[in-house]
């Protein structure tokens, strides 16, 4: 009788847990490959990855990596301590589970018959800290052909040498101590807003001191840009005008960054359309500038931190798509590329142009 209970109660038991187990619904794997998340990752995520490898992986200035069967451990070594001139990555930057995508994405795709080009093509007989920059280091694949982004970073802060040199072999932190230095609801920066750091860590073995000093001569030549952002916005129209608002500011650092001295600001006045009145510091009225007619202000400077407002009233219904747009731009410092800054008013339904 007792070897009948026991084994009875055994059954139960079973039955139970059986039960049990077949009303639950089994924990997802969260690190199981999610091929969509790794497109996404590799395409438009934080390191920017296709601007060296490709779109679809296909390589260019980087090597291919579309099914080449590449496995997580290899990426994970290759993302965290790479080899040639790639930057390494840390986890705040890309993670595991990221890496984990994106080896997904890239085996989910056939083998590349042909590389891709280069995102930027080579050029030849290029002064030396350009070469590098485009050819040998690849800096230009993220940063454009004429590394805007490190010359305007480099004037929020004033950028010597040594700044670079933190930047380019420290940039998780060194990126994280400058973003602390910026004020953006009172200056908006040239600098993407705080997040995690996109650039990775650059080795000095590979990229040496000597290469890095070549470069940094090579932006202070082209000349180190005043980090100067604006927006123009319109207000609802009011009878037959409608007054837009160009909002302009330095982002840099008081007591360390750049000041623009001679500052222009102009707005095209969109055909079909006049104005009615300007206001604003050094509003200098309309002139023809070929076909157009250009609105202007004259400001003396903009220090760091400096924000300023100007409005402009038209009347009228502009021909065709057209929107307002402008021009901020400086005599000193002065630059021999990219020493203006161009706006537009965001066209209805589409992207309009920033700083």
């Amino acid at each position: 009788m007792r070897t009948l209970f026991a084994a009875a109660f055994v059954v139960f038991v079973l039955v139970a847990q059986g039960g049990t187990g077949a009303a639950q619904t089994p924990a997802p794997n969260p690190n199981a490959p999610d091929i969509e998340n790794g497109r996404k990752d590799y395409a438009f995520g934080n390191p920017s990855c296709s601007n060296c490898h490709g779109a679809g992986a296909v390589g260019g200035w980087g090597p291919d990596l579309a099914g080449k069967g590449i496995t997580v451990a290899q990426a994970v070594k290759a993302i965290r301590k790479p080899y040639w001139k790639m930057p390494a990555f840390v986890p705040s930057q890309v993670t595991d589970k990221e890496i984990i995508d994106m080896v997904a994405y890239w085996n989910s795709l056939p083998e590349t018959k042909e590389i891709g080009k280069w995102r930027f093509e080579m050029v030849l007989n290029a002064p030396k800290g350009q070469e590098l920059a485009m050819n040998v280091i690849g800096c230009v694949m993220c940063h454009g052909t004429t590394l805007t982004t490190p010359r305007h970073g480099a004037g929020e802060v004033n950028g010597d040498f040594e700044w670079f040199k933190h930047q380019v072999y420290n940039h998780d932190v060194a990126m994280a101590e400058q973003w602390k230095m910026l004020d953006r609801e009172t200056a908006p920066s040239s600098t993407p807003a705080p997040g995690r750091v996109r650039m990775g860590n650059y080795d000095p073995k590979r990229v040496t001191e000597p290469m890095l000093r070549d470069i940094y001569n090579w932006i202070v030549d082209l000349g180190i840009l005043v980090p100067i952002s604006a927006r123009i916005t319109a207000a609802p129209a009011e009878a037959a005008s409608t007054t837009y608002t160009v909002d302009v500011a330095n982002g840099a650092v008081p007591n360390k960054g750049l000041t623009a001295e001679g500052v222009t600001i102009s707005v095209v006045v969109p055909p079909g359309t006049k104005v009615v009145s300007g206001g604003g510091t050094g509003y200098a009225g309309v002139k023809k500038q070929g076909n157009d007619d250009v609105a202007t202000w004259k400001v003396a400077k903009f220090a760091p931190r400096d924000r300023q407002k100007f409005t402009l009233t038209l009347a009228g219904t502009a021909t065709g798509n057209a929107v307002p747009r402008g021009t901020v731009a400086w005599e000193k410092p002065s630059a021999k590329s990219d020493a203006d800054v161009d706006f537009a008013l965001p066209r209805p339904g589409g992207r309009g142009a920033g700083d």
